[in-house]
């Protein structure tokens, strides 16, 4: 490899060069008994080797501090190589050049790092990397959000909202597949744990996935329902629609028609637009529109949604904002209709009951999720109901489309949001909306 220009031993050479001058002379002094010249020569060496003990201290404390700068992770600093301004060029070039080399490979490391970190951040699944003491050095977006925190430093910090989780966490082993059902604020989860082990900088550490399986089967419910529904609209409606035109068409020909013949005919038309309106029901599930999102406060939403729903003037609604203020961020006509779904239900649950009473919450958890809850005390669902409560098309009710839920968890679900039932009791059943 060829040294740089301007690159020279020259003050080395001169100080060793007048060193090996000064030892020479000194030693032909001696030989030829003229000591007192000796007085020139000696202090001469001693000056020469000064001289160069000086130039290797100052080598190792540029490399000290080199050192030094790295071990801080500070490479910002560059040595002169002006020969003309400073000694020893040859190790200043040379300690620039590794410093160069350094920042080009922590610059690559870096850009590792970022990739690895967005194919995290792009995982469906929930990670995090733990090591033997429970602390977290990592956690993607979707496993706080399964968490509902916005920062994971410790597995510890599970135990007051989930803590089958926290100790899951801490017990399952490389290989291991755990699944863990526990409650929280949001309501109830199902969560399976997958675990795998990796070693860094000499210490192992847990990578640990983290699924809901209620969110997962969820979705992968509601996208199927969708499918089948489509096509059974589809066709029901190319059955429907020559029934429905032929014989309306056989009741206003101008001819007297058959008293029973035309009974028939009316009620083939009636049957007819009955099974229309129903098919546009399931329609409007498979055909939400994309959600337009627009600021506006939760509480314009109960306002608009409690004058909607509350046909009946003695209705009984308490309403609890806190902040009063708070802003969300989604489409107010689609929030509206849940807000809706969830009140007609609420009022139909507390009919009849002389004490019946709604009551809406909406606060921020220490997430920044904005959570409204809807509540009644109409008496809790039955258990075969609650299981089946948000599947498509899924009703108790003579008259009912049994859409109205499923329409609205699918609503927040584009809204990235969720809805879930969060308390079932004689005492007080509760809806709740998680969104943000």
């Amino acid at each position: 490899m060829k040294l740089p220009k301007g690159i020279a031993y020259g003050p080395i050479i001169t100080h060793a060069g007048l060193l090996a001058a000064a030892a020479l002379v000194s030693g032909w002094f001696v030989a030829q008994r003229l000591y007192p010249l000796l007085l020139v020569s000696v202090p001469l060496m001693a000056l020469a080797f000064y001289r160069i003990l000086r130039c290797y201290g100052d080598s190792v404390r540029r490399v000290t501090f080199m050192f030094n700068a790295i071990e801080n992770d500070d490479l910002t600093f560059r040595f002169n190589e002006d020969p003309s301004k400073v000694d020893n060029t040859m190790l200043n070039a040379a300690l620039n050049r590794i410093k160069e080399i350094l920042s080009r490979t922590k610059l690559r490391a870096e850009e590792r790092e970022r990739y690895y970190q967005l194919i995290m951040e792009s995982a469906q699944t929930g990670l995090i990397t733990v090591n033997d003491t429970g602390s977290v050095y990592q956690a993607n977006s979707e496993a706080l959000r399964i968490f509902g925190l916005q920062q994971l430093g410790h597995i510890r910090q599970l135990e007051g909202s989930a803590p089958e989780v926290a100790r899951a966490l801490g017990a399952i082993r490389p290989g291991e597949k755990l699944r863990v059902s526990c409650t929280t604020e949001t309501g109830e989860m199902a969560l399976t744990l997958g675990c795998a082990e990796i070693t860094l900088e000499d210490r192992h550490r847990r990578v640990i996935s983290v699924s809901d399986i209620n969110s997962e089967v969820s979705e992968i419910q509601v996208e199927s329902w969708s499918k089948l529904s489509r096509i059974l609209t589809h066709e029901i409606m190319n059955s429907l629609a020559p029934i429905t035109s032929l014989s309306d068409t056989l009741l206003e020909i101008d001819r007297p028609l058959d008293p029973d013949v035309k009974r028939g005919l009316e009620t083939i038309s009636a049957t007819s637009r009955r099974l229309v309106t129903f098919v546009d029901s399931y329609r409007r599930f498979t055909r939400i529109p994309a959600p337009q999102c627009e600021p506006f406060e939760v509480r314009e939403l109960v306002r608009q949604a409690v004058v909607l729903a509350s046909a009946e003037n003695d209705l009984r609604i308490h309403v609890d904002i806190e902040p009063a203020d708070t802003m969300i961020y989604a489409d107010k006509v689609l929030l509206g209709q849940v807000a809706v779904n969830l009140l007609k239900n609420a009022r139909e649950a507390i009919a009849g009951r002389p004490d019946g009473e709604i009551e809406i919450r909406s606060r921020i958890d220490a997430a920044e999720h904005i959570i409204i809850e809807f509540s009644n005390n109409g008496g809790a669902i039955p258990t075969e109901v609650a299981e089946n409560i948000f599947t498509p098309f899924y009703t108790t009710k003579p008259d009912g489309s049994g859409i109205g839920l499923s329409l609205s968890r699918r609503i927040m679900q584009l809204h990235g949001g969720s809805l879930r039932l969060t308390g079932n009791t004689d005492r007080r059943v509760t809806f709740t909306l998680q969104i943000g």
